[in-house]
């Protein structure tokens, strides 16, 4: 058997998540037992390796990240069974999301500026987002105890992070 692609590990990805959701949803309160922000993670993983790739397809690195991608696709072996029958999943609609935006703040190019805590991203409108500081996912719930959060409108685009963003610090926002 020939090794896959990052695009068919991309792809398997993408029908994996679906899978993983519907086992998870399926397995009643604990998932049967698969981890329930497993399908958030693999979307996560794929969508940086889909930006990687679409930078550069022959970067070194896509290899090795995409094994790892596909390592955490727990239905992998269903999800290309489901590639060879014409990789349609009845009922989906396919919908391509903006590209995320990935970025270190600086005080005058970058979506969020040194010092800003509001902004308006109108791409992102009608999408749920994955807000990611430092490597590091965001709750949009306030922690209380002066910790790092978000929210997130939907319908307005608009993104309010607490606290204010300050330059060097690596951001990366994720519509889904």
């Amino acid at each position: 058997m020939a090794a896959l692609t990052v695009l068919e590990k991309i792809t398997i990805a993408k029908i994996s998540e679906f899978l993983c959701a519907l086992a998870i949803r399926k397995g009643g309160l604990y998932g049967d037992g698969i981890p329930l922000d497993l399908p958030e993670k693999i979307y996560a993983v794929r969508k940086t390796i889909e930006y990687l790739y679409d930078q550069n397809p022959n970067d070194t690195s896509l290899v090795l990240t995409s094994n790892y991608l596909y390592s955490l696709c727990r239905f992998n072996l269903q999800a290309q069974g489901i590639m060879g029958n014409a990789g349609i999943i009845a009922g989906i609609i396919a919908r391509t999301a903006p590209n995320p935006y990935q970025f270190f703040v600086t005080s005058s190019s970058t979506p969020l500026l040194d010092g800003q805590s509001t902004v308006t991203l109108t791409s992102f409108i009608g999408y749920n987002l994955i807000f990611n500081r430092n490597w590091i996912p965001q709750g949009s719930v306030d922690p209380a105890n002066g910790g790092s959060w978000y929210s997130w409108s939907r319908t307005t685009g608009i993104l309010v992070v607490t606290p204010a963003v300050v330059t060097t610090e690596f951001i990366q926002l994720f519509p889904i």
